[in-house]
């Protein structure tokens, strides 16, 4: 996914901070706490992007939900992120800051999609596999999408491979397709 610029560098400096003051995993929770909490919630969502309610006011309300769960250094970095006017961004913060936690602990997301569920032994080799090629752990994530009709799509590190007969299908009837366009030429 692809996060607007302010969001990569707010979660950048986040994570230097955590990092450099050995509070990562504090920060990293509070990270989450603050993302399930927007997540559930239309009304906080909305507070954070209305250009109507004012920065103070914000935060007011942000403290009066969250008073005392935080650590004082993301209380500290929300206060900054509503002083500056980049509330209405703090969801996609989160996002990019658990993905930079996992890209600096050395770990991928890999997605793999089957028109059935993987077995606990497919799946353990699946991860195997990866884990020796990339010499990354990986975190696994299964979705079944019956259209594959059999194989396996892979989606790691911004790479996919398709392997699936449904992929396979449609490469081939696009290679039928040029082949005719080619031969009336």
């Amino acid at each position: 996914m692809n996060y607007p610029r302010v969001a990569t560098r707010y979660s950048k400096a986040l994570l230097d901070l955590a990092v450099e003051q050995n509070d990562l995993d504090r920060i990293s929770s509070d990270v989450a706490a603050l993302k399930e909490a927007i997540k559930g919630s239309e009304e906080l969502k909305s507070l954070l992007k209305s250009p109507v309610v004012k920065a103070d006011k914000k935060q007011a309300v942000l403290n009066e939900i969250f008073s005392g769960s935080f650590s004082p250094l993301f209380d500290r970095f929300i206060a900054l992120l509503t002083k500056n006017g980049r509330e209405n961004v703090l969801a996609g913060i989160c996002e990019k800051f658990e993905k930079d936690v996992l890209e600096y602990k050395g770990i991928l997301e890999a997605e793999v999609t089957t028109a059935v569920a993987l077995t606990e032994a497919d799946r353990a080799k699946l991860v195997e596999t990866l884990k020796k090629q990339l010499s990354k752990e990986i975190i696994l994530s299964e979705k079944i999408d019956l259209s594959a009709i059999g194989g396996m799509k892979l989606l790691v590190g911004g790479f996919q491979l398709d392997n699936t007969i449904s992929g396979k299908l449609k490469a081939l009837r696009s290679q039928l397709v040029d082949k005719s366009y080619e031969a009336k030429n």
